[in-house]
């Protein structure tokens, strides 16, 4: 089992994640740094396993394989942020992840949060690290990060509510689905997306991958 010190309580009921952020609509285009899940095919066996799990659960939105990611900072809205910006930024972060590690961690129980079905790293400070470091790389180029470095839950998104539901059969399900062993992932680098949510998904291109370490 992983250690529980790395999860939080669930939440007992869960809520639509489809309501729209201040500055969204549908034909936003925003910038990110994301850690993708494209070749963590561990991950993917997990998540399906729990996708499999809570198939008859209406009030949930699967996330496919490739839109499986671990959020760790926005940007901009694309219209704001112009290309020569874009690769200061792109050459600030790669010169702070430099001096970092690549990260091996598991994964294992599947969480609730009030509006998604998450996986939970094993040790969630290291990705707390690579959050600060993309941060002070945004700073050094832009003078100003967006957003606000609190409130951050390392974590890899299974499923996204859809509307107000209780979550005890939610965990009932995951709790039936849990495998016996954690399932391993290797990340050496972060990538910069620009991503839309136009059809209930977070969809995305990649822009630049910036390793980890030298």
């Amino acid at each position: 089992m992983t250690d529980d010190s790395a999860h939080n309580a669930d939440h007992q009921a869960m809520t639509d994640h489809w309501w729209w952020r201040p500055g969204w609509r549908v034909g936003t285009r925003f910038y990110a740094w994301h850690i993708t899940q494209d070749d963590q095919p561990e991950v993917h066996d997990l998540a399906q396993r729990y996708r499999t799990a809570l198939s008859t659960i209406e009030t949930l939105d699967p996330i496919p394989d490739e839109w499986l990611h671990m959020t760790m900072q926005g940007v901009g809205h694309v219209e704001d942020i112009n290309i020569a910006a874009l690769d200061f930024v792109t050459l600030r972060v790669a010169d702070r992840l430099r001096a970092l590690a690549p990260i091996t961690t598991s994964y294992q129980r599947a969480d609730i949060t009030s509006e998604a079905v998450v996986l939970t790293p094993d040790d969630p400070e290291a990705f707390v690290g690579v959050r600060r470091a993309i941060r002070a790389g945004i700073t050094d180029a832009l003078g100003e990060c967006p957003e606000s470095e609190d409130g951050f839950r390392a974590h890899v998104s299974v499923a996204y509510g859809n509307a107000d539901a209780d979550a005890a059969p939610i965990r009932e399900a995951l709790d039936r689905a849990e495998p016996a062993a954690p399932s391993t992932a290797t990340y050496t680098k972060v990538s910069l997306i620009r991503m839309h949510r136009d059809q209930r998904m977070y969809e995305w291109d990649v822009i630049r991958e910036v390793p980890l370490g030298g």
